[in-house]
Parts: C-alpha cells; structure tokens; sequence
C-alpha cells in the first residue's frame, strides 16, 4: 500500500496491461480511503479548530479501519487535507463512498465522523449540522443516525 501511495504521489504509473488492471483496482480503493480521510477531515475542522487531539484520533481510526501503517496514515493526511481546503462540498466524498460502501460500511464511516466531532468533548452547532448533513448524504436513515449518534456522543449534542 505504501508503494502504490508513493507512486501516486509522485504520478507514476505503468503502461503495462497488467499494471493498468492492477493500478484501477488500488486506485478504486484508495478513492474511498481517501474520501473518508477527507470527511474525517472535515469533521475535524467544521467548527473551525482542528486541534492535534483530533488529528492523533484520526491517524489512530484510519490505521484500523483500514489497516494503514504510520508512513502510509501521514501520507494520506498530507495529500487528503490538502483536498479538504479546496473542496467546499460534501456530495463529492459522499458520493464515493455511497458508490463503494455497503449500508453496513456506511454506519461505520458516520460512526467515525461522530467520534472526530467528539474529540474535544462539546459538540457545538457547526458540528451538529456537519452530522446530520452527512448522516442524509450517506443515506443513512434519522433512527440509525439517531442510533449511532447516542452510542458515540451520548448526551453531549447541542442542537
């Protein structure tokens, strides 16, 4: 994984056939992981203090929700915040996990969102409307939401 993070970073890419089929496949799963890094971002960074607290929480759910070691994780948070500054919508990142993940992964996805904007422990309007945004982008519906919401932020929501 480290090896193909590198190579994308650096726009190599083989012109072999097999390499083609081999580099789609990595590169299908490297969108999603990179759009969830980008949503975690976000959520990081909705009430306008991304704060180092948050960012050692997103490295630790991006390592085992998919199995990413430190050079890897450091990686895709470089190239991930950068797309975080320069997108203004949801829908783009959404959309690619929506066309990748199954109901259950999507649930998990929001459920990591809840814990990043739960980092600093207050939940504050910003965040509470970041999340009810993202719980309709990724189709999940109010019950699961509400849910999901209550196992990871308990009462601490403002709304």
């Amino acid at each position: 994984m480290i090896k193909f993070l590198k190579n994308l970073f650096s726009k190599k890419q083989s012109d072999q056939e097999s390499n083609k089929v081999e580099t789609y496949k990595d590169l299908e799963d490297f969108d999603v992981i990179e759009a969830v890094a980008v949503m975690l971002l976000r959520a990081a960074n909705i009430d306008g203090n991304k704060d180092e607290k948050e960012i050692l929480l997103i490295k630790k759910l991006l390592n085992e929700q998919f199995n990413l070691d430190l050079n890897e994780v450091n990686l895709l948070i470089a190239a991930s915040s950068e797309k975080e500054e320069a997108s203004a919508d949801l829908y783009k990142w959404s959309k690619i996990i929506n066309d990748n993940y199954s109901k259950e992964k999507k649930n998990i996805v929001f459920s990591l969102m809840c814990e990043i904007v739960n980092a600093d422990g207050v939940i504050d309007p910003f965040e509470s409307n970041f999340i009810r945004r993202l719980s309709g982008l990724l189709y999940i519906s109010d019950k699961e939401a509400g849910i999901i919401k209550k196992k990871i932020l308990g009462t601490k929501e403002k709304s």
